[in-house]
């Protein structure tokens, strides 16, 4: 297959109706029909077009459809893992179902997830993708609320085919390989086809692009205009601390880079010359990813009416993701103990360097630094997916049969190199400087009585930790994770009876299916002593049954205005281990007025069930900031918001009621993770639409979309649930009848503590638009043309997170997340054909955004450097040619005019949204299919 980086689109083409005494079941419904339109939105993306325009990647493929926002890509550096996901709607990737030949795929990727890794899909094996923008639980169950993708794999390949591309950037960086390799044999029997492949892409640091090569930050110049500099962390080069006179330092060498005679200097927060540190530096922008597909598809004829058929594909991946080297800090710690220093040289002695070091004087010194000298942190994922599906399908009668049976296993191993062991950063400030002296100055310094195998670390100033300390200190990561999937079902389908109208087409049937999945997270991740909090194993699985019914009841034909109304129906009843049974249903209509004119509609019900990971997911502990409401309660200084629900503290004896109490600790330790008590998410789903035809070559489509989710499996942070406790009057506080006060206790000393912050279904989320496509087929100067125009806008996208919280409208919102929602976006598409030659030019808009502050916060676009986000296009140019029946070439560029994706002030990552611009620069890609 050719190469291709996210910039490269590949035509939507609405499916058109075309006259065929071939039954065929199109994506949305389990009836074989020979008209190809049916009530529901389905666009399908042609291997033709993915072809010529360098596509290697069924992400890639995905990722410009308008109708797609926030996947995971390449470019998903921090938490990407490597994975490839798609995002319809922007609803999450978990509410997108992606099938393979119509049935699912096991979940795959790292961790206990849920989602489809797309690299586990090898390209060159795929005939068409084909998309349905619509919720489809009635007819394929769980995870299908924003739509379905549903990949057709070649299964009737005769012959051999080779295919090989390249591409890289104008930068000469980001290259990306592919080969492989089809043949097929066939008989009057069956076929089997097999695909093997080889993918490889480079990296692309953020350092290598001028508007990511550092953390942008905003501030009020002397003339009171918002004005731009490179920040970054806090977490300096060198150290910097808050000494216990109050001061905030920054350590020599380290920080901006000056010096002193006292080996520090005050710490500077922002602005030129500010202390911070350039995480940019280090960390990748486009991932590097090797990937070795195997897929191997068969069908043999057994007799007349009885045909078996099997599939089976394997995938190996190998990702690297780079990150800034390690950040600790006062609040690290293990065992009970945090990383901080004494100012007394007699515990650590490295502070008599500093004039700040007082004998016999033990005070707390509070240190933020970046390990520098440790080495930037490195994933490392390794992962590999299998699944095999066998079954039967054939006829009795005029009803058409199919039973499968399908397992699929996914096991991965991810690393993260360079952590820190806080155990031992510990031990080096503490009891491993027993016995330790320095004498000198910070710059020439010696030390005495230091054990190499437990040594006593300098942090003062960039350099000062050896290789030897950095090895004592550094450790790796490493986690095992897997997914398991046994899925079996039968149907039936076909022609229950003649109508007036036609025949009602109706289908029906039964599915078992079990998932399981685990993550063991590495023994330091799960005892604390790593550079974060203890991280618990996850194991869990669920099984469900599941019938459905589907029906197609020709409603009038061949009259004025009506030359067809069809009414579709269809009801899924499904009963889980895990949370119980429930159903869902499907209404939908179809009139074709004329030969010219069409309109469509759905109303459905939707339905995601809770995953592994949250239900199950390992519960651990996460310390964050919060303000206890009660404070000062019963004096003059109580905030009468809460002082009812804190009264009931007061008078169970919790905490005192004159006034004087004060919460002992500025953070809290809140529990995270699965919750089993969960239930399904549940969405209402309807589209109208209209397709018009008015000759031949010409199609216009409209559809409109309203989804409505509610129970949307979320988290509350702390803050937030002891606001609305304490806010909640007398019922409020702990072991208050409030819902939020579930959980919410205070220890011994009055502080809180374990407060939940595990998933829960709390929120609702609805959104509307309206997906546009003009398509125009013609034969002109003796050539093939083809123009398309796909748009998507996006009229409301609100979220209430929480009963009684105010609803958030984030259309047209840079967000400071991942996966801003744009109002419009646009591709249109231009291809000329000769008998031996194809050009095509594709370009993508998407519309300016609003950052998040000013959209939602209410602040004053003057207060800001880039309170929108402009407005930003790309222009993608592409040809091939055959030299000869059995041999192509093609090429192209992406990002013709090597657009960067611009600036706002409340930016994702790499100081814009990586998930919604292409990203990378111009891109050049050449690619050759030889075939026979």
């Amino acid at each position: 297959m050719a190469l291709n980086t996210a910039s490269s689109y590949a035509f939507a083409e609405e499916a058109v109706v075309e006259e065929e005494v071939e039954r065929i079941e199109v994506t949305g419904s389990r009836i074989k029909r020979a008209d190809l339109e049916s009530a529901s939105p389905v666009s399908v993306i042609t291997t033709e077009d993915m072809k010529i325009q360098g596509i290697s990647n069924v992400a890639d493929a995905l990722q410009n459809l308008t109708a797609q926002s926030g996947g995971l890509t390449a470019a998903v550096n921090n938490g990407g893992n490597g994975n490839a996901t798609v995002n319809l709607r922007g609803l999450g990737s978990n509410r997108t179902l992606v099938l393979v030949n119509g049935r699912r795929m096991v979940a795959s990727g790292t961790g206990a997830t849920a989602t489809v890794d797309l690299n586990t899909i090898p390209m060159a094996a795929v005939k068409r993708i084909e998309v349905l923008k619509d919720g489809a639980s009635a007819v394929y169950g769980s995870d299908a609320i924003a739509g379905v993708v549903n990949i057709i794999m070649r299964n009737d390949f005769e012959g051999f085919e080779f295919d090989a591309s390249y591409s890289e950037t104008s930068e000469g960086d980001g290259d990306e390989s592919s080969i492989s390799t089809t043949f097929g044999l066939s008989s009057d029997k069956g076929n089997i086809t097999v695909n093997l492949g080889y993918y490889d892409r480079g990296e692309v640091r953020q350092a290598d692009r001028p508007y990511s090569a550092c953390p942008i930050a905003e501030e009020i110049d002397e003339n009171g205009n918002p004005s731009l500099y490179c920040a970054g962390s806090s977490f300096s080069l060198g150290m910097n601390a808050f000494l216990p006179d109050g001061r905030r330092v920054q350590f020599e060498p380290g920080g901006n880079g000056s010096t002193s005679p006292l080996g520090y200097h005050d710490w500077i927060n922002g602005g030129e010359g500010n202390d911070r540190y350039n995480y940019s530096a280090s960390s990748y922008l486009f991932t590097p990813a090797t990937r070795y597909n195997v897929s191997v598809l068969g069908n043999y004829e057994i007799s007349d009416n009885t045909n078996f058929f099997a599939e089976g594909f394997y995938t190996n991946r190998h990702s690297t993701q780079q990150m800034a080297p390690q950040p600790i800090y006062y609040a690290y710690g293990a065992n009970g103990r945090n990383w901080t220093m004494s100012s007394d040289p007699g515990i650590y002695p490295f502070v008599g360097l500093y004039d700040f070091g007082t004998p016999g004087v033990d005070e707390t010194i509070y240190p933020l630094r970046r390990m520098q000298e440790v080495g930037p942190r490195v994933f490392e994922q390794e992962v590999n997916s299998v699944q095999l599906t066998a079954g039967f399908e054939g006829m009795i009668g005029d009803y058409s049969w199919n039973a499968f049976y399908t397992y699929g296993r996914n096991s991965a191993i991810d690393r993260s190199k360079n952590y820190i062991n806080m155990e031992n950063a510990i031990k080096s400030v503490n009891e491993n400087c027993v016995g330790v002296t320095v004498t000198g100055t910070p710059d020439n310094y010696t030390v005495d009585g230091n054990d190499p195998s437990q040594p006593c670390i300098n942090y003062f100033g960039l350099g000062s930790i050896s290789e030897a300390d950095a090895a004592y200190l550094r450790y790796t990561d490493q986690g095992t994770s897997g997914t398991e999937m046994h899925h079996m079902g039968a149907s039936v389908s076909g022609d229950l009876f003649s109508l007036p109208a036609g025949a009602l087409g109706f289908a029906a049937g039964i599915e078992h299916r079990e998932e399981s999945a685990f993550n063991q997270p590495d023994a330091f991740s799960s005892s604390g002593i790593g550079s974060g909090n203890a991280v618990q194993p996850t194991a869990g699985g669920y099984k469900v049954d599941e019938a459905f019914v589907e029906l197609v009841v020709p409603v009038l034909s061949d009259l004025p205005l009506a030359q067809s109304v069809d009414l579709e129906a269809a009801m899924r009843f499904f009963d889980y281990d895990t949370f119980g049974s429930d159903n869902t249903w499907k209404l939908g209509l179809t009139w074709r007025m004329n030969d010219i004119i069409m309109l469509r509609s759905v109303a459905s019900t939707a339905f995601r069930a809770p995953t592994v990971g949250e239900l199950f997911g390992g519960q651990s502990d996460s310390y964050t900031n919060y303000s206890d409401p009660c404070n000062g309660v019963g004096g003059p200084n109580e905030n009468a918001q809460y002082a009812a629900a804190c009264a009931n503290d007061v008078a169970n004896g919790l905490i005192p009621g004159d006034g004087s109490w004060s919460q002992g600790n500025g953070q809290v330790r809140a529990v995270v993770g699965g919750n089993p008590d969960l239930g399904p998410e549940t969405a209402d789903t309807f589209t109208v639409g209209l397709v018009v035809e008015p000759f031949e070559g010409l199609s216009f489509t409209v559809d409109y979309y309203d989804i409505e989710v509610e129970n949307v499996i979320s988290s509350i942070g702390v803050g937030t649930r002891l606001t609305q406790c304490y806010g909640a009057g007398s019922a409020g506080g702990v072991g208050g009848s409030n819902s939020f006060c579930t959980g919410v206790v205070r220890n011994a000393v009055g502080d809180f503590d374990g407060t939940p912050a595990t998933n829960d279904n709390l929120s609702i989320w609805a959104l509307s638009g309206i997906d546009y496509n003009i398509q125009y087929n013609i034969e002109m100067l003796g050539l093939d043309w083809n123009f398309d125009w796909e748009a998507s806008y996006i009229e409301n996208w609100e979220v209430q997170s929480f009963a009684g919280e105010d609803t958030v409208d984030y259309v047209g919102v840079g967000s400071s997340g991942s996966g801003s929602i744009p109002e419009w976006k646009h591709n249109f598409g231009a291809q000329v054909r000769g008998d031996s030659w194809a050009v095509a030019y594709n370009l993508l808009w998407v519309d300016e955004l609003t950052t998040e502050s000013v959209a939602l916060g209410g602040d004053d676009p003057a207060d800001y450097y880039a309170p929108t986000a402009d407005s930003f296009m790309s222009h993608n140019i592409s040809a091939s040619w055959y030299i000869t029946d059995n041999i192509s070439i093609r090429g192209g560029i992406d990002n013709l005019t090597d657009e960067e994706p611009p600036y706002y002030s409340d930016y994702d990552d790499s100081n814009t949204d990586t998930t919604l611009y292409h990203y990378i620069g111009r891109n050049f890609y050449v690619g050759t299919t030889i075939t026979f």
